[in-house]
């Protein structure tokens, strides 16, 4: 194995309509972000690529989050990303399975507060495939981290989405020179 899927923040508090924190809900529909992910996600298994899906979530009295962070500060005040709720359940219909791996973050990268990089690399992967939201976010500081991190990075853009499409757009485009950038169809070749 030397490759991974990595889904990051398809959660109902982020991904549905009634999410506590789901800025990028409308930008989710607007691209079919979870059919597309359904996709990927069905070719991952059938060639037996690692699926690790990762999702934001703390305790009920949110004694981990991150001390500084205004973004978490006012998730606690509005009671988001309760592990212990339904908030932080993988949204409906999303297609991961029991063989997939799960992992909880606390911040905004997909390796904050645990320790997926060093899994990652006991298990030989060394290219990873982002998908998830939100681009402006979680996706790009994810990228950058794996990046720095020493693994090659891929970012399925159309399985990205951000609060509006200009910040998915420009998401895209800072990380340029630091991933890869794209498209469903690119990876159902790599992977045919």
């Amino acid at each position: 194995m030397n490759q991974a899927l990595i889904i990051i923040d398809l959660i109902n508090d982020i991904a549905s309509e009634d999410g506590l924190s789901n800025s990028s809900y409308s930008e989710i529909i607007k691209r079919d972000i979870i059919a597309k992910t359904n996709q990927v996600l069905e070719l991952a298994h059938q060639k037996d690529i690692p699926v690790i899906a990762v999702k934001v979530g703390f305790a009920d009295d949110y004694h981990d989050i991150p001390a500084g962070s205004p973004m978490f500060h006012h998730a606690k005040e509005i009671g988001a990303f309760k592990l212990s709720g339904p908030g932080c359940d993988w949204v409906e219909g999303l297609a991961l399975t029991d063989s997939d791996s799960f992992w909880i973050k606390k911040g905004v990268s997909a390796f904050a507060g645990n320790n997926l990089a060093d899994y990652l690399k006991e298990e030989g992967v060394n290219t990873l495939y982002f998908a998830g939201v939100s681009s402006l976010l979680a996706i790009q500081s994810s990228a950058r981290l794996a990046h720095d991190l020493g693994f090659t990075v891929n970012v399925i853009e159309d399985l990205c989405a951000a609060g509006t499409s200009k910040q998915h757009e420009e998401s895209m485009q800072a990380l340029t020179g630091l991933a890869k950038i794209i498209q469903l169809t690119d990876l159902k070749e790599t992977w045919s």
